[in-house]
């Protein structure tokens, strides 16, 4: 029996960083963007143990932002933040 009270994902350096670098080999590659945001969104979408998605950001004043996404509140657009 597990003890976890959750399925979180939890991803290792290595997967991480071949995640990012097939998005820098896809920009290098001038992927459409509806393409890229489409496979981007499929993934979020069909991967059962992401809960939320938490964006951070600065702006060119040095702020530093963060906006939340979260998979249970139907009416969000997945990738479409008003700041």
């Amino acid at each position: 029996m597990s003890t976890e009270l959750r399925n979180f994902l939890a991803l290792p350096y290595d997967e991480l960083e071949d995640l990012n670098l097939k998005a820098k080999k896809q920009r290098q590659d001038r992927v459409a963007p509806h393409k890229v945001q489409e496979e981007r969104i499929k993934y979020l979408t069909d991967e059962k143990r992401i809960k939320a998605v938490t964006v951070l950001f600065s702006d060119l004043e040095g702020r530093l932002h963060m906006l939340d996404y979260d998979k249970k509140i139907p009416d969000q657009e997945l990738g479409q933040f008003d700041l």
